[in-house]
């Protein structure tokens, strides 16, 4: 009650400064859901600082493009040299890669809910490009769901390496390097020099 004589006697003695401090009050008020928001689609959407982990929850959480760029992240905090490149009529890379052993590598992204499944179509479009369109040794698809039974034979036959969620959450999650979790042999290359942050650094003059 106290305070609420004082706010009037504040009012009657200074009006447009009252009326100014209660319309800002209000404005912040209406403000403030939206700002939060905000400020959850920019927490989704950062890639964060220092060491890279995200939660599969966090990965469901994102958006197509969101998880292209946080699959790039973790490639990249494996010591690839990793650029997102995913658009329109991308020729099935979302990132491309140049490894250790300066092989060039093609990963397709595929943000699924986790009982959705990536077909052997995706794993064809993806083997009709990588090599011929990006002279890529090898692919890696990514996923947050899994992969069908047609797709899962035919993905090695193809050179092409199949990440499901189990895998995802290993690398993602819990650290550990890609590479490993693949068997996928990678050394550095003893000739040339490797540039960390390009894929252009894999390819050859002409």
């Amino acid at each position: 009650m106290a305070g609420l004589v004082g706010l009037w006697q504040v009012a009657q003695a200074w009006p447009v400064w009252a009326g100014f401090g209660l319309a800002s009050a209000a404005v912040g008020l209406a403000l403030k859901p939206g700002g939060s928001a905000l400020a959850a689609r920019v927490g989704r959407s950062v890639l964060p600082a220092g060491p890279v982990r995200y939660s599969l929850a966090h990965l469901d959480s994102l958006d197509p493009t969101a998880f292209e760029l946080a699959i790039c992240s973790l490639l990249r905090r494996d010591g690839l040299a990793a650029q997102h490149v995913g658009r329109a009529g991308d020729k099935g890379a979302d990132v491309l890669v140049v490894d250790r052993s300066r092989r060039r590598v093609v990963v397709q992204c595929k943000r699924l809910r986790p009982d959705r499944r990536v077909g052997d179509q995706d794993v064809q479009r993806v083997n009709g490009t990588y090599r011929h369109d990006h002279g890529a040794a090898f692919a890696v698809i990514v996923t947050t769901g899994g992969f069908t039974t047609v797709a899962r034979a035919s993905g090695p036959r193809y050179g092409i390496h199949l990440v499901d969620r189990d895998a995802l959450e290993r690398w993602a999650a819990l650290g550990e390097p890609l590479y490993r979790i693949l068997r996928i042999p990678d050394a550095p290359a003893r000739r040339g020099k490797w540039s960390s942050g390009s894929w252009r650094a894999g390819r050859s003059p002409g």
